[in-house]
This record gives structure tokens, sequence and C-alpha cells, in this order.
């Protein structure tokens, strides 16, 4: 990916601030003002978005922000993507490869889900985003009356692991098994060889990786 732009990096961290703050217009107004300076969809959610919740994780995580306020942030970003997703998919056919994304079982933390669907919406692929703690029987049942060519999936939390694990092991006995790729904090580890052993094909660090990781898998 490019070195972030200097219209990328006043955004980040005019937006940080404000969901820091838990100001959403603040937030909304410093996303407007990219825009109108020429910074395109995917650079806002990789470059503004993306890393603006991952400074909001170590925040919390050093214990400079609270549970609440972390909330509060990620709320403020579900609500700008969701109001940039008119641009999203107004600006793609979604006439390619097909992708379901889900976090299944007890798994709530979404955002990275949603961004890698709004970006491959961009690249043409139609998604179907299911979001947080959808039931694995349901998961299973869908992806196999729509035989998509990817499922996506998310678990922050070790103990979520086995959940996603049954998922997995079920989607690869339907009769038409997907390239199934993993993704979240609970893969960031050391243990590299953790998709794998969970039966996944693919794995990427971030929404971005793992666009480009599937572009190049999927023709």
């Amino acid at each position: 990916m490019t070195a972030p732009s200097a219209t990328a990096q006043t955004a980040l961290a005019d937006y940080l601030a404000a969901i820091v703050a838990g100001d959403r217009h603040r937030a909304m107004a410093a996303v407007e003002s990219a825009r109108a300076a020429g910074l395109g969809l995917r650079e806002t959610y990789l470059q503004v978005l993306q890393p603006a919740q991952r400074e909001v994780g170590r925040l919390w995580s050093a214990g400079t922000v609270t549970v609440a306020q972390e909330h509060l942030a990620t709320a403020i970003t579900q609500s700008v993507m969701s109001h940039l997703a008119s641009d999203v998919f107004a600006a793609a056919p979604g006439n390619g490869p097909s992708l379901v994304a889900a976090c299944v079982g007890p798994e709530r933390h979404e955002l990275g889900l949603r961004m890698l669907s709004d970006l491959l919406e961009l690249e043409g692929w139609t998604t179907l985003y299911l979001g947080a703690t959808v039931p694995g029987s349901d998961l299973v049942r869908l992806v196999e009356s729509r035989a998509p060519v990817v499922v996506a999936l998310s678990a922050t939390l070790p103990p979520h692991l086995l959940a996603l694990r049954d998922v997995v092991n079920r989607l690869r006995a339907g009769p038409r098994p997907p390239l199934v790729m993993v993704g979240g904090s609970a893969f960031l580890g050391g243990d590299t060889d953790l998709p794998k052993k969970i039966g996944a094909d693919l794995t990427a660090p971030d929404a971005g990786g793992a666009v480009d990781l599937l572009k190049q898998r999927v023709a």
C-alpha cells in the first residue's frame, strides 16, 4: 500500500481525536473534508478509519480509554461507514466473485469484516455481510444455498476459535466447499500455523491485505 498522503494524515489525526472524544459530528466532518479534498474511498477506509480504530484499540489495551469510550468510537466509525455506503455501492457493478462475511457464535468484533466487504464491493465483488454473533448452523445453511466463492470469518478472542473451527469443518463437509479466509486479533499472535489448524485457506492482518490477497487468489 502506498504511503498516506498529507490529506489522509490530516484526516486521520482529526478523525482519531474526534472518535476518542466521542464526537460523531466532528468525525464525520473530518471524513467529508478529506473526501472533498480528493481522498478515495479505499484510502479513506485504509488510511483513516482502519488505523484510527487500531489506535483506539491500543489506547484501550493501555488503559487510556475505557470500554465505553472504545464502544462509542466503534459505533461512530460504523455510522461513518454507513454514511459512505451509498458511494461504495454506487461505484461498483457488484457482478464479480461472491463472498459471505460473518462473525460466528459469540464473536462481536465485526468492523474488520464490514470493511473487507465494502472494499471488495469497490472491486466489483458481490458480498453478503452478516455481522456479529451469527449462529454457525444458520451460516452453514446460507453458504450452502448461496454457494459463495469465499467465506470470511473473524475471531478476536482465543475461546471463540472453537466455534469458528466447527463452522469451517462443516463448510468443508458441504457439497460446494468455499475458500475460507480468517482474520482478527486471535490470529495475530505467535502461532503462524493457527489458520491452517483451524482449517482455513487464507489469512490476512487487516482489511487491505485481505482484499489484495483475495484479488490474487480469486480470478
